[in-house]
Parts: C-alpha cells; structure tokens; sequence
C-alpha cells in the first residue's frame, strides 16, 4: 500500500502529458459553421467560388439541373440566380477569377464523354436574368475520366483535377480555343477522389478536397506539403478560400447544407526551394505549362518528417516521465 500515492502521481501525470489512453491526446477544434444554405432550390451544392468583386459567393448544383448558378451572401443567403441556355450533363465545379465566372461541366461517373464542357460568363451577376455564354470543350489526352474540381491559378490558367483512386492535374491551352475541342495535358499526380480544390492565396499552393480531409499540395511539383482533417460533413463537395484570405470553407451536398470554416492546414506555408546550384541558378524557371509529367515514384514527404519528429519528441518525453517512475518507485 506504501507504493500506491507514488504510483497513482505518475499515472495522473502521464494522463496529463497525454501517454496513457493514446497520445497524443488532441484538442480537436469546434467546427465552426460559416453559414448555411437555406434556399430550397439548392439541393446538390456542388463547388463554391468566391467572388471578391461581388462580395460574396458562387454555388451551382449537381448534375440535374438546368444552366444556373446560384449567388450568395457571406451568410449564405441567395440573393440571386445567373441563368444560361444551355443543358449540361454534369456540372460538378465553379470557379471565379478577376471578373470572370466559370461553370464546370466535367462530370463523367461512367468515364465515357467524348468531351467535357467549361462555360464561362463575364461581369457575372446574380440577377435572375438568362444571359448569353461561351464555353470550351475539352478532351483528355488519355481517355476520359470523371472530375469534379476546376482550378484557375493566378495567371486565369485553367486546370481540371480528376476524380478516381489514382486522380491527375491537367492544364488546359494557356489560350483554348472556341472552335473544336481542345486537349488537355496531363502534368501531376492528385490524391484520390478529388471532389473540389482551389489555388491559395499567392499561388504556390493549392488546396484539394477529399472525402475525408483537405490536402495542400506545391504548385509546381504536386507533392503533398499540408493536411488537415475535415469537420463533421456527410458528402463534401465544395471548397473555396473565405472573402478574407483567412479561412477555407468546405460544403457537402443535401438540403440546408452547412458550409464549414477551417483553418488553412500548415497555415499554407511556402515550399522551401533549395540554393540553386551554379549551372541550376542560370536556368529560367518554367511556366505552369512547360511543367513535365508527374513521377509516380515520386513520395509525397512532408506528412512523414512531420510525423518522425513528433515521434521523437514524445519517445524523448516518454523516456523522462519513465526515469521518473524509476526513481519514484525505488525511494517508495
């Protein structure tokens, strides 16, 4: 009995370093809600934009519905609708750059479209007019493939990021044309079933939507540099940065669907780049559609050095609280 007050002092301070009963013990974060989507007509909320000159936010819905977006205040109002004359297949993304509104039509669950559709609307407004479009078609060098998220990088560059268990990136012509179809090219790696994505703030970084978290990838190489879980959501499908640079928000499909706040994962940090070599140092920097393929032997390293130096933080803590129980249990 003499050795029990020792002993339980131990174990409450194990406890309250987190190594009994798993450690580390996390502090998950609340998830905030940012606001929901009341309207009765958005059902399928399939990607989300922001629109910095409007000061709010674009939605449109799954396949199923006619050519429309939706715009929506920053507390999830509709205020309006942008209508179009047209009958996409399946249109899974929207995106928002400079003045600019585009309309993803880019999915294909059984992978055999000949051709995918990108509308695009100038000066864009929720007005509940029918306006006139243009649009791209679009072609994957490789056969078709399912997508649902477009991305349109600083430069107003498009990028399509397929949706399956090995997802690509793939650049469209820096100037696509409206007569025929244009090919797309194939330049990175994406983590698998992709659902949305958008460039961050500065553009190196880009951040991808999957059915369980949020993954940062670099710009130019693709690799995996920042994750983050995701709030409690049942089907995501929707990600954009918050009017503010400060926040993601993340949405799900359904009726009243809620659209979360999440901190950007690894607060986006930039890819260290490495002192360039002499010879290196003369070499010009590629454009975004000079990038080669992918490696696919390529590791994506960052989760796992993070990862090993946790580790060893907590076998050096582990060690000490261990010498401690030692010395406690010999003097009892």
């Amino acid at each position: 009995m003499a050795r029990s007050r020792p002993l339980s002092g131990i174990v409450a301070l194990l406890l309250a370093l987190g190594l009994l009963a798993g450690f580390p013990l996390a502090a998950a974060a609340a998830d905030e809600v940012a606001f929901t989507i009341n309207d009765d007509r958005i059902t399928e909320s399939s990607g989300l934009a922001r629109d910095l000159a409007a000061g709010g936010y674009w939605t449109v819905n799954d396949s199923g519905d006619r050519g429309v977006a939706y715009g929506i205040s920053p507390t999830g109002k509709v205020l309006g609708t942008l209508n179009y004359r047209a009958q996409p297949e399946d249109v899974e993304a929207v995106a928002v750059f400079e003045d600019r509104l585009y309309i993803a039509d880019i999915g294909d669950n059984n992978e055999e479209r000949e051709f995918v559709t990108v509308y695009y609307f100038d000066d864009p407004r929720a007005s509940g007019l029918t306006v006139s479009y243009r649009a791209w078609d679009f072609t994957y060098p490789d056969g078709p493939h399912d997508a649902e998220a477009l991305l349109v990088n600083e430069k107003g560059r498009l990028y399509i990021v397929t949706k399956g268990a090995e997802g690509g990136v793939y650049i469209a012509p820096s100037e696509p044309s409206r007569e025929g179809v244009n090919e797309l090219r194939r330049v990175g790696q994406a983590p698998a079933m992709v659902t949305d994505g958008t460039f961050l703030p500065g553009g190196e970084q880009i951040a991808l939507l999957t059915p369980g978290s949020v993954e940062v990838v670099d710009a130019d190489t693709y690799r995996e540099v920042a994750s983050a879980d995701l709030p409690n959501l049942s089907q995501p499908e929707s990600l954009t940065v918050s009017l503010d640079d400060e926040t993601l928000l993340v949405g799900s499909e359904g009726k009243k669907s809620k659209v979360y706040a999440m901190a950007v994962p690894g607060a986006a940090t930039p890819t260290p780049t490495p002192t360039p070599t002499p010879s290196a140092s003369r070499t010009a920097a590629p454009d975004p559609g000079d990038v080669p393929e992918d490696d696919p032997t390529a590791a994506n390293t960052g989760r796992s050095r993070a990862g090993t130096l946790l580790a060893l933080g907590l076998a050096a803590v582990v060690a000490i609280v261990a010498g401690g129980v030692v010395v406690l249990v010999r003097k009892s």
